[in-house]
């Protein structure tokens, strides 16, 4: 292998860190190309929580949907690895991979798996999509893959239904760097129990699951204080269903990043709730500062609980469950002691740093 092109999306902290260490810890040459190179602005850095000189210094290759640009890279690249970080909506890439296939070159995928995040009508289509057209639309580019590293964690279910080998996924994730100025601050006690959660209140994220599950948890006398940020589709009506029965929640919207930081520097436990969710890096920014975590299985990022036991994990939709977990964590000193000391190992094993190493070992074979 004589150098790698890695094929990204956008300039997103999800996982240009990872790139970006790469790139410099690679004993080869390797280039990073953008799809969406117009969402480069400096709106759009700050609403991702990257400073306007973060990744400024690293060269990047603009390509968009323009074929001769992307024909030119592959020209310069003869005999190195391209990974591609989108397929599924990019035509441009499917057919770039194709011409590498045809000249002899290696290629590898490193995406997210498809999930629906959609419900109702447009749920059932996209569910027919993955079954029908796309099994049909990429099955020659998943032929030819060397690999597939796949962003959503261990869920790997639609993945196969589109025709993926079991012996060509690799689970993989989103390891962020750490938000800019947080801390990372090892838990003590768990008392007072205060309990958060983050995110855009719609209906895959799952806030009326956790929601239902505080409902359940003080019903059983457990103290508690809750925190869910932001604002969303379903913020009313869980806002109503808190009020209604007098639950200890508080709902402050869009707080500031300061202020996000001081939340997840200070919480007793972070709450991901989602259900279809590829991933959940709000995961990686409550972990990073410390705080353990209880995590739907519907989320790809339970794949951390998994790995490092950095806190608990509940069955997806299952409020029943997540009411018991927490409950858990409140009242065992032991477990929550034992879920902080693993967060803490957890915390330097998803640094885009670590991660890269993992990285490059895949595309080297390794």
């Amino acid at each position: 292998m004589k150098g790698i092109v890695i094929w990204a999306q956008s300039i997103c902290r999800s996982v240009m860190g990872l790139y970006v260490e790469a790139l410099r810890q690679a004993d080869c040459p390797v280039k990073i190309t953008l799809y969406h190179c117009d969402r480069c602005s400096e709106n759009m850095r700050s609403e991702i929580g990257l400073r306007n000189d973060e990744f400024s210094d690293v060269e990047m290759i603009p390509v968009g949907c323009d074929l001769q640009k992307g024909m030119n890279v592959i020209e310069g690249t003869r005999g190195w690895l391209h990974v591609f970080c989108i397929w599924q909506k990019a035509p441009l890439y499917r057919q770039l991979m194709r011409e590498i296939a045809k000249s002899g070159g290696k290629y590898a995928i490193a995406c997210e798996a498809p999930c629906n995040m959609h419900y109702g009508v447009r749920r059932l289509i996209q569910k027919l999509y993955y079954r029908t057209l796309l099994p049909l639309r990429g099955k020659s580019v998943i032929a030819n893959a060397e690999f597939f590293l796949n962003y959503s964690g261990c869920d790997d279910r639609i993945a196969k239904v589109i025709g993926w080998r079991d012996a060509k996924i690799i689970p993989f994730g989103y390891f962020p760097p750490p938000l800019e100025k947080s801390r990372f601050i090892k838990r003590g006690s768990c008392h007072p129990f205060v309990i958060l959660s983050t995110g855009v209140m719609s209906k895959h994220r799952g806030v009326d699951v956790l929601v239902r599950g505080l409902h359940e948890l003080s019903k059983r006398g457990v103290v508690y204080r809750a925190i869910i940020t932001q604002k969303g589709p379903l913020y009313d009506s869980v806002k109503r269903y808190a009020d209604k029965y007098s639950l200890p929640i508080e709902f402050p919207g869009f707080v500031a990043m300061d202020e996000l930081i001081r939340l997840y520097e200070t919480c007793s436990v972070f709450v991901g709730s989602g259900r279809d969710e590829p991933w959940g890096m709000r995961l990686n920014d409550a972990l990073n500062c410390g705080a353990p975590l209880l995590v739907s299985r519907g989320m790809g990022g339970v794949k951390m609980i998994d790995d490092y036991h950095c806190g608990l994990d509940f069955a997806n939709e299952d409020f029943f469950d997540l009411a018991n977990k927490l409950q858990s964590l409140s009242e065992d000193a032991n477990l929550y002691s034992a879920c902080v000391e693993n967060v803490e190992r957890a915390r330097e094993e998803v640094s885009p740093q670590y991660q890269a190493k993992v990285f490059l070992r895949h595309c080297r074979g390794k």
